[in-house]
């Protein structure tokens, strides 16, 4: 190797720091001390999952999505992604307000932006609305489904939709008491736990997205919300899909899926629809099983609270939904 490949091999490149969530925003507090973040467990040309010390997931990426969880950078440089400057198993150390991912890639917080969740409360009147438009939202999912997910299953989550619907329809009910109705809806939710291919796997997906919108139509309009055994569910997938589920569970969610959820106290079934297919391009599987678990848990919060029969016409769905696409 030559003495300029030397050099440019060991050149420091800098990215600009635009947003950083709420849950890492210790980050903006200067210290003359160089502290331990974490470690990169898994890296992207375009983002960075890091487990810190306190065994919370930090996301380092270069897309624009803001959400509690992630710092948002920008390039500085011809360098337009993080490829050739991390690998597996780098420190993450903050030091006098700047970040550095191991010995080649650094950014500053100082001017960064902090992003907090914020939730337009619910109304019954809202939930009506989409009620109507439960047509809509299953051609928008049928549409935008492709091959794995839950909507379109292989071998690995083959049935596990039809199952959490057909076991909550039933749940809905035989269970008069609103605690037994949520206590037996988690356990639902736990059997698709792990289950599916893919980085976050799409039961998991599922899961997120429904504990999410139902936990905050639950809190919001007081009734019992979710709350999933934890070790339970660490035992049975992937550490960064745990974290997911358990950030999804307590409203920690981007900007994307929080738009979905606000798009019902604002009362526009148009935005929620025109979202939920913008966000079936996320990953392979993971943005349609996400939309999937959000359309579900306003069909199954109706038709336990407000008496409409939605999960029926998801029943249908499935039952013959699964032809191939035109």
């Amino acid at each position: 190797m030559s003495i300029a490949e030397r050099q440019a091999n060991n050149h420091i490149v800098a990215f600009k720091c635009e947003c950083i969530g709420e849950l890492h925003k210790y980050l903006l507090k200067s210290t003359a001390q160089e502290n331990l973040v974490g470690k990169v467990i898994s890296f992207f040309p375009s983002s960075l999952n890091v487990k810190t010390s306190g065994n919370e997931l930090l996301v380092i990426s270069l897309d624009k999505i803001q959400s509690p969880i992630t710092i948002n950078l920008s390039p500085q440089s011809s360098n337009s992604n993080f490829a050739g400057l991390v690998n597996h198993g780098y420190d993450v150390i903050d030091s006098r307000n700047s970040v550095s991912v191991g010995e080649r890639m650094k950014f500053h917080t100082e001017k960064c932006i902090v992003f907090k969740n914020s939730f337009v409360r619910p109304t019954y009147a809202g939930l009506y609305e989409f009620s109507d438009a439960t047509e809509k939202i299953l051609s928008t999912l049928m549409e935008s489904r492709r091959n794995g997910c839950l909507l379109e299953p292989d071998i690995t989550n083959q049935g596990l939709l039809h199952q959490f619907v057909t076991e909550t329809s039933v749940n809905i009910i035989k269970n008069k008491d609103n605690i037994r109705f949520v206590r037996t809806l988690s356990n639902s939710l736990m059997k698709m736990c792990g289950r599916g291919p893919g980085l976050t796997p799409s039961g998991d997906d599922f899961i997120c997205g429904f504990s999410s919108l139902f936990n905050l139509l639950c809190q919001s309009l007081e009734y019992p919300s979710i709350s999933l055994p934890m070790k339970r569910v660490c035992n049975l997938t992937t550490w960064i899909s745990f974290k997911f589920i358990y950030y999804y569970q307590k409203l920690m969610v981007d900007e994307q899926i929080q738009g979905l959820i606000n798009s019902i106290g604002e009362g526009r079934t148009d935005r929620f629809i025109s979202l939920l297919s913008t966000l079936s391009y996320r990953g392979h599987t993971s943005g349609i099983d996400i939309g999937t678990g959000l359309s579900t848990a306003i069909f199954t919060f109706g038709d336990r609270f407000l008496g409409t029969e939605l999960l029926p016409k998801v029943q249908g769905l499935l039952e013959y939904g699964n032809q191939p696409k035109d």
